[in-house]
């Protein structure tokens, strides 16, 4: 991946945290696995959990740990370590889309991968999360319906993971690539 990062993403339940720690684990040389959520929730006081609503200090935490993770990406590529990022980023909302991942990792190439199961295989995935991190079926649907905006993108990886194990969804992520 040399001086690119690998951005998976897909709707809440799509495997994207999974997956991505697993392709880290798998590589060849040395790869970091950064996860949005991690940084967004080192935030203790104040922390606004877009689950109860989005507003302005919601995105300005959002916009703040996209940075926190692309300083961080850009210093593991700068000592030879792969990367891979895991988020939920929109097609057709430019506040949490993949343009600002590309202004943010500037001039870093984003190589996307959309991990986008059936619709059940999210909501069975959602009931076996901590009560913690279970999202509210009404909000899985509407993150759902909003991420099937990247099946229409030519020259996208978008994966059906519905019925691959994890390890079956990182070889495709690397025939894929290959390609």
């Amino acid at each position: 991946m040399n001086s690119s990062v690998l951005l998976i993403s897909g709707p809440a339940g799509s495997g994207k945290s999974t997956v991505a720690d697993a392709w880290a684990h798998a590589s060849k040389q040395p790869c970091a696995h950064l996860q949005l959520d991690d940084f967004r929730q080192l935030l203790k006081s104040g922390y606004i959990d877009p689950r109860s609503g989005w507003n302005d200090q919601a995105q300005d935490q959002l916009d703040l740990a996209r940075e926190n993770v692309s300083s961080v990406a850009k210093k593991f590529l700068r000592e030879n370590c792969d990367v891979v990022i895991d988020d939920v980023a929109f097609p057709n909302w430019e506040a949490s889309g993949l343009d600002r991942w590309k202004k943010s990792l500037a001039p870093l190439d984003v190589q996307l991968i959309v991990l986008f199961p059936e619709w059940e295989t999210v909501r069975q995935r959602n009931t076996e999360r901590p009560a913690g991190d279970r999202l509210p079926e009404k909000m899985l649907r509407t993150i759902y319906d909003d991420m099937a905006g990247w099946r229409d993108r030519a020259g996208l990886i978008v994966i059906d993971n519905s019925n691959l194990s994890r390890e079956e969804t990182v070889a495709e992520i690397g025939r894929r690539l290959s390609t």
